[in-house]
């Protein structure tokens, strides 16, 4: 239907397709349509005088006569209004949460009536699927990164740990264990300090460090903590991202570190706490009263109770122009461990070793289903090289 004027809301859907086409044209380089425009006056002109074509013989006709949507605004005007919101870290959202708009809608699209209309391509194992969805072709492609380079992007990383932060860590929590009187407290705080050794020293993310198996890591707790180089196995199991099926990792961070990280004081009270206190052996190493899996977000609190401590009671650790809020155990933990093995001059194959330790082409690399214990025989002929990854932290 054709807009009403006068009408507000017309007005804005208006400006919503000027601000979409203005985005999608300047996706290019001002310099790239300044010289395509340069050169289609000059090639036109010259043409006409030298040939019998005129107009849209050498043109092809612009715009389009009739009222639909043939390249995604209808998306696009989505976009943009969800991009006025207010974002957490600028005045409105970021692409990287606009795109969220295109990621449904073009779900949606695939569910309804325009399924029927895909045609797919398939060699082998793999597949191209050629859609009819508006959100996949050119023109919406380049409306999202004209939005983008008109927008900008804040990138907000958190804080990376350091060893001096860690250390700090495990004096303001000593202290505060030893004045505590109840289990619970005391439990809380001890699985704390573990969740941090875990992530910095295991170049874990947050989400992952709750996947710990407390049967996998009394499995092979003796006979790695009593080695010619004592370690902690970590036992993960869980479906992580980017794979499908359950899958058993085998991650080892070592006991002895060149800052001294107390990595078997934690996990002994931790362990000690489950096997004597509460008589576990087995189930998740964080769950809750009811033996479920603890989710990151009970801990997060603890963090930022801690921080605060230390730069009270250490000054100089944390510097005072960083905000606490900045620090997170879904990724300070792996940005510092990053950091920190860089900085020792740790070999990049170990860093990229750990850092990607998902993968099936490492040696960590495991089936969908294989056995714990078979696992672990896989990995550990590789435990010197991947020890060596926290041992200068």
């Amino acid at each position: 239907m054709d807009p009403e004027w006068g009408s507000p809301d017309d007005a804005f859907m208006l400006m919503c397709i000027r601000r979409a086409s203005l985005d999608a044209c300047w996706a290019r380089a001002t310099s790239t349509v300044t010289a395509n425009l340069k050169r289609a006056s000059r090639d036109t002109l010259e043409g006409s005088f030298r040939t019998p074509m005129q107009g849209d013989e050498m043109v092809p006709l612009l715009g389009w006569a009739h009222l639909e949507d043939r390249v995604g605004m209808s998306p696009a005007i989505l976009s943009l209004v969800a991009s006025l919101r207010p974002g957490l870290y600028a005045e409105h959202l970021q692409v990287a949460s606009v795109r969220k708009t295109r990621s449904w809608y073009s779900n949606a699209y695939r569910a309804g009536a325009g399924y029927q209309r895909d045609t797919i391509y398939s060699r082998g194992s793999n597949f191209v699927v050629a859609t009819t969805s508006p959100t996949d072709g050119p023109w919406f492609t380049n409306f999202m990164k004209g939005l983008k380079l008109r927008q900008g992007e804040i990138v907000m990383q958190d804080h990376p740990f350091t060893s001096p932060i860690v250390l700090a860590l495990d004096k303001v929590c000593e202290l505060y264990w030893t004045r505590v009187l109840s289990v619970q407290d005391k439990t809380d705080v001890e699985d704390f300090m573990v969740y941090v050794l875990m992530e910095f020293c295991g170049d874990l993310r947050g989400e992952e460090v709750t996947l710990l198996s407390l049967k996998g890591v009394l499995a092979f707790w003796h006979s790695t903590t009593v080695a010619d180089v004592p370690f902690v196995m970590l036992t993960l199991h869980g479906r992580f991202k980017g794979e499908t099926g359950l899958r058993w990792h085998c991650i080892p961070i070592p006991i002895n570190t060149k800052s001294k990280l107390p990595v078997l004081k934690w996990f002994t009270r931790a362990l000690r706490r489950r096997t004597e206190g509460q008589g576990r052996v087995k189930g998740w190493f964080f769950a809750d009263d009811a033996l479920k899996r603890r989710k990151m977000s009970y801990y997060e609190p603890m963090l930022q109770d801690h921080l605060q401590t230390v730069r009270e009671d250490h000054k100089g650790v944390i510097l005072d122009d960083l905000d606490l809020e900045g620090f997170s155990l879904r990724r300070s933990g792996r940005s510092g461990a990053h950091t920190e093995a860089t900085n020792n001059r740790v070999p990049i194959d170990v860093i990229t070793t750990m850092g990607r330790w998902r993968k099936r082409e490492l040696a960590r690399g495991t089936q969908p289903g294989m056995p714990m214990v078979q696992v672990y025989l896989r990995v550990r002929n590789a435990v010197p090289t991947l020890l060596a990854f926290a041992s200068d932290f």
